[in-house]
Order: structure tokens, then sequence, then C-alpha cells
């Protein structure tokens, strides 16, 4: 039986076989996370939030890109990702479902999602920090939408 650290890194890679630098916190929610989601509910009413609970388990990255299994929190590893994963950049006209945005603060990506739904306003599935995951309009939610890059992934 294996025994499992309440925090700890997974072997995370990207398709060049370079670590991806993560932690996953097995804990319980922290104080103050339950009162965090019921004030985005407040101030984002026309989002859809949907029924999943507080936690540190992953963050937004952690769910666009390692399907819910990690925290990755350092912009340099999301650049890393979208290098040698070979994301391009797309422009919002061409932008799909199942594509990835990525909202920037000086340079550095801060938040991202996956694109449910395409067209002028795209409707974006993420995770808001340690709070739950939220279907929003891309330019509806607690990150500056300022500067967003749309990408897709090569197959």
């Amino acid at each position: 039986m294996t025994i499992l650290q309440i925090r700890s890194e997974l072997n995370l890679h990207t398709r060049c076989e370079n670590q991806v630098e993560n932690e996953i916190d097995r804990g319980p929610a922290r104080a103050g996370d339950e009162e965090l989601c019921k004030d985005y509910v407040k101030d984002y009413p026309r989002a859809s939030h949907r029924p999943t609970r507080p936690s540190r388990k992953y963050n937004c990255h952690g769910l666009t890109f390692s399907s819910r299994r990690t925290w990755i929190w350092k912009p340099t590893e999301i650049a890393k990702i979208l290098k040698d994963d070979e994301y391009e950049q797309i422009d919002l006209k061409d932008v799909l479902p199942g594509d990835v945005v990525v909202y920037s603060t000086s340079g550095d990506a801060e938040h991202s999602g996956i694109v449910i739904e395409a067209g002028f306003v795209p409707m974006i599935l993420s995770k808001w920090g340690p709070a739950h995951e939220v279907v929003h309009r891309v330019n509806d939610c607690p990150y500056d939408s300022m500067f967003i890059t749309y990408y897709r992934i090569k197959t």
C-alpha cells in the first residue's frame, strides 16, 4: 500500500520529457476557501459555477495542462509547457472548443483555461485559484483579460 504525503510533486513531464515543477496539496481546503467561492458566486452571477469544492490539489494551470492533477504555479513552467508541447498561438477568429487561453500580466502567465465555446466572446472552463471550477465568458472573471492569448496544441 502506497503512503501519500500531504504535499508532494508529481512526475509531470512535457512532451520533451522535461519535468514540470508542480505541487499537489492533498490536505483539506483552508480556512476562507469556502468563503472565496461564495464571493465569486456573488460577484460573477453570469458565470456557471460548477459544483466542485474548493481544492488546492490543482489550480487553473493544473486543470488546463495536467488533467486536474496538480498545482502549477510558476509562469516559467507554463512557458515550458507551451514550447515543449508545441502549442501554437492562434487568432481569436480561429479559436475552437478545446483550444487554450492564457491570461498574462507583465508577460507572465497568471491564469489559463480551456475554450468550450468559440465566438466573438469565447466561453472558458477554468478554476479560480483554490476556489471552484467555473464556466465563464473570457472577459468575465477575476483575472485581467487585457492580455489574453489563445493556443492550439499540434498533434
